[in-house]
């Protein structure tokens, strides 16, 4: 029940954004903190944004299960979601990406290329930090978000030990600025 009301009051407060057509940029702070990159061009309209992104992150062995291996995933990705509550709060999506594993055996220094295509779902918040602001500050906003991927591995990495698995967890959060 209280969903429904906080869920309405933002509909109400969001009327004047949702016929907008705008423009965002995102970057994830957590790709760049581990050896990566990440940039992320949206076009937002009504409800629904169209994200086009490129990223690149050295995977923590600890995470992944592969210790003895370093991992540099790089690739590209498209997102759809549907903001639930406007362009403020709640939003779910369909995502589908590629991407390109770099592995190297910490031991044996022995390298391989490893390709998969993905897809998935998401949901995740946004916040914005500043909504009252009436000056470029009001565009800033901050979006936590997490996804579960069916991962298609095309092009395996031959490493003795590399474990590859075809189902992917992601969890981030992403800074951006809406136009």
């Amino acid at each position: 029940m209280v969903l429904v009301l906080i869920s309405q009051q933002a509909m109400a407060q969001n009327k004047t954004f949702e016929a907008c057509k705008t423009i965002e940029v995102e970057v994830d702070p957590i790709a760049y903190a581990l050896k990566g990159y990440s940039l992320h061009g949206i076009y937002a309209h009504k409800r629904l944004r169209f994200d086009l992104g490129v990223f690149g992150i050295e995977q923590p062995g600890s995470i992944t299960g592969n210790k003895d291996f370093t991992t540099m995933t790089r690739g590209f990705g498209l997102k759809v979601n549907y903001m639930v509550t406007g362009i403020r709060g709640l939003y779910a999506g369909l995502d589908a990406g590629y991407a390109a594993n770099d592995v190297k055996d910490k031991n044996t220094m022995q390298t391989d290329v490893g390709h998969n295509l993905s897809l998935g779902v998401h949901a995740g918040y946004r916040f914005f930090l500043f909504p009252n602001k009436s000056n470029f500050l009001s565009g800033l906003y901050i979006t936590p978000w997490a996804g579960i991927s069916y991962n298609h591995v095309y092009d395996e990495v031959k490493l003795t030990g590399y474990k590859e698995g075809n189902i992917g967890y992601f969890a981030t959060v992403h800074i951006g600025y809406r136009f």
